[in-house]
């Protein structure tokens, strides 16, 4: 079960393990990115046998539908966290095995050490990349207390003079969201922003035919606030003022998401302190986001389980049987 904001990345991520490890696929996309998987799957259907990448398009029912069906024997879901426990209480019914790569609230530590241009540079477009419609998205930054005045305005200035916007054809960084209801969706909760705290850069629709959303900073947010707690999707990123390291530890893990996170300093004792720290399934230092295919990817708590990527998400895809037998008979 794929999702939207990468439709055939996701699907590629699925389906390559699963035929590589010898089984047959049937994937159902997303009901609003529906032509691209099927444009794949014809594609396919010139190389592969008849019957081994199968495609099902439709709304949740008929997901539901598929999963509980007595044939497949393993699901696989990339969605949110509602789509994820919904996924698993279907499997359920049938014990079948289950990956769920579902949302996420990345943590983004900011030392007073760091190279602050380039991170300032580099979490822009962590935060941004896709209109923030990604789940590993760098959008939850904590700053320390003795640059974050500077660090807030070096990432405003990212958003409303580097970060450029339009459609696809265009030579642009960033371009609208999905549809009409998640661009209502990320409206409200920026609508909701607390009166303590400061929205730095963007905040609003751009006057344009299509859902596109100002990249968006928004400042002095406090830790039980609605846009640290949720997962936005959308290009929105909220900013934090912390003073110590283990504050800092504190803050970042204080989420029920947990895939990925990561740390911004020139101290690499104090990166190693973090990244064992951090309760999140993919680190990175001084960076955010790269992916390379030898390394695994997937969360802990309600970011879900299982690996996609690299040898474990292969493993993820085959059964283990024991076999023994007597040379002497």
């Amino acid at each position: 079960v794929t999702p939207w904001n990468y439709p055939m990345m996701m699907a590629v991520w699925k389906w390559a393990p699963a035929i590589a490890a010898g089984n047959t696929v049937v994937l159902k996309p997303s009901t609003t990115t529906p032509a691209s998987t099927v444009w794949m799957a014809e594609l396919m259907a010139e190389f592969l046998p008849a019957g081994v990448m199968n495609v099902v398009c439709g709304d949740r029912h008929a997901g539901k539908a598929m999963i509980e069906h007595s044939v497949p024997q393993m699901v696989s879901i990339t969605g949110s966290v509602r789509a994820g426990m919904e996924v698993a209480t279907s499997a359920a019914k049938d014990v079948k095995r289950v990956h769920l790569e579902l949302g996420g609230k990345a943590p983004v530590v900011v030392f007073n050490d760091a190279d602050l241009e380039a991170a300032a540079e580099g979490i822009a477009i962590a935060g941004l990349f896709n209109a923030g419609q990604d789940c590993t998205a760098g959008t939850r930054v904590l700053v320390q207390e003795g640059v974050y005045d500077k660090f807030v305005a070096l990432l405003a200035h990212q958003a409303k003079n580097v970060i450029t916007v339009g459609s696809p054809e265009e030579d642009v960084f960033m371009g609208p969201l999905n549809s009409a209801a998640h661009f209502d969706r990320v409206k409200e909760l920026v609508d909701r922003t607390p009166a303590h705290a400061k929205i730095q850069a963007g905040g609003n629709p751009i006057s344009r035919p299509g859902y596109f959303f100002a990249p968006t900073i928004i400042s002095d947010l406090r830790q039980d606030d609605e846009l640290i707690q949720e997962e936005i999707f959308g290009p929105v990123i909220t900013v934090q003022k912390f003073s110590t390291e283990e504050q800092a530890l504190t803050m970042a893990n204080d989420c029920r998401f947990a895939l990925s996170a990561s740390v911004w300093t020139k101290d690499h004792g104090t990166a190693m302190r973090m990244t064992k720290g951090f309760d999140f399934g993919v680190c990175w230092i001084n960076t955010h986001m790269p992916f390379v295919a030898e390394m695994p990817h997937g969360g802990f708590k309600h970011s879900g389980y299982g690996k996609d990527l690299s040898g474990y998400g292969f493993e993820d895809y085959t059964r283990i049987k024991h076999v023994m037998s007597n040379i002497n008979m």
